[in-house]
């Protein structure tokens, strides 16, 4: 059976060609709160990654790879970033400051994961940045 990316929209297989192109793929996280977090990430509604779902290495920056051994793996607590997202999946990123701390109370009733400095709200489908 053919292992393909499982970011919206990406047809990246594991195959001869994909690996010529340098393209790697790597199973999602074994940890329930890394998993979730990249299942977050792909913005699919209602998806649940299996033992054997894969993202390629598209979606990660040149920075989140540790290609010091022979094989080629990402860094521990690095989540996917890079996706080619429909208009009505786009997200709006905005920055929180004390300034706004009104609209914060608001949007963190519905904010369903945090990672690190940034927010994700589903309700209103954007990415907040804190900045405090």
């Amino acid at each position: 059976m053919p292992d393909f990316c499982a970011a919206y929209g990406c047809s990246n297989r594991r195959s001869l060609k994909t690996r010529a192109r340098g393209i790697t793929f790597h199973l999602f996280p074994k940890t329930e709160k890394m998993r979730r977090q990249w299942e977050l990430a792909l913005r699919r509604d209602g998806f649940v990654a299996s033992d054997r779902t894969l993202l390629c290495s598209e979606h990660f920056r040149s920075e989140d790879f540790d290609r010091t051994g022979q094989n080629v793996r990402l860094k521990d607590g690095v989540v996917p970033t890079i996706f080619n997202f429909p208009a009505h999946l786009q997200s709006v990123c905005v920055s929180l400051t004390n300034n706004n701390s009104r609209c914060i109370r608001l949007i963190y009733q519905y904010v369903i994961k945090c990672h690190f400095s940034f927010c994700y709200c589903k309700l209103y489908n954007v990415v907040y940045y804190s900045t405090f």
